[in-house]
């Protein structure tokens, strides 16, 4: 993922992904004006279900970039114009992140996380099972860190299945290793920290994307998503 931010403009292409009724929808929509505390965006084809989004619904955007993409998170203003199948407003973006490729909305998040090594360049150790926390999740893959040394766990391309535990619901999918880091020496913010004595205990950060998932599963992922930003955004509730 390319770190450098970037700015919506009039005219950007953006898919809207929302969930309504219980269900993640999406829609096709252009930005027609730019306000430094709001997008108006307006969709490619009028979509009666825009008329249930309400102020705070948490959305994700991606825009389309030539070759690349990028990704935000927002919430849902108000409905513009005469109808409210068309036109309407979102939260100016904090942060926008550009992607190499079309890529979904990545959210911190710690959920459990069970893998198996079902294929691998030595086939020795294929079978082995393990288990960690997620460091962050989209409907396209995840990162999850193992409490072991990084040659105890997984090499770059191996193939994993995956048993993640969202919310109260249980994930399978099928993944494939793009990355693996040794995370010993990593702080809270994952920025590196002084070694010690005795040396901290060994951890491993594991990026997956998924190479077999179900839309039920990604669905279930990307409603977890909307959740987590809804609560973080309205923060805790306080007891009665």
């Amino acid at each position: 993922m390319i770190d450098t931010p970037g700015k919506p403009v009039v005219h950007d292409q953006v898919r809207v992904e929302a969930e309504i009724d219980g269900k993640v929808v999406s829609f096709r929509a252009v930005v027609v004006h730019t306000v430094p505390t709001a997008l108006w965006l307006g969709l490619v084809k009028p979509d009666s279900r825009l008329e249930r989004l309400v102020t705070g619904d948490p959305l994700a955007l991606t825009f389309r970039r030539d070759d690349a993409g990028m990704v935000a998170e927002s919430t849902f203003l108000s409905h513009l114009g005469s109808t409210q199948s068309r036109l309407f407003s979102v939260e100016m973006p904090a942060e926008c992140r550009l992607t190499q490729r079309r890529t979904h909305l990545r959210l911190d998040a710690e959920c459990p996380i069970q893998y198996t090594i079902v294929s691998q360049s030595d086939t020795a150790t294929a079978g082995l099972i393990g288990e960690g926390v997620t460091r962050n999740i989209s409907a396209g893959g995840l990162q999850f860190v193992v409490r072991a040394p990084i040659a105890d766990t997984v090499s770059a391309a191996d193939a994993l299945e995956l048993l993640l535990e969202v919310g109260k619901e249980a994930v399978m999918a099928e993944g494939e290793v793009i990355r693996v880091d040794d995370a010993t020496d990593l702080g809270p913010d994952w920025r590196p920290l002084a070694p010690t004595r005795p040396p901290r205990p060994p951890r491993t950060l594991i990026a997956v994307r998924f190479v077999s998932i179900s839309d039920i599963a990604q669905d279930l992922i990307v409603r977890h998503i909307f959740a987590l930003q809804r609560m973080r955004r309205e923060g805790p509730k306080r007891p009665d």
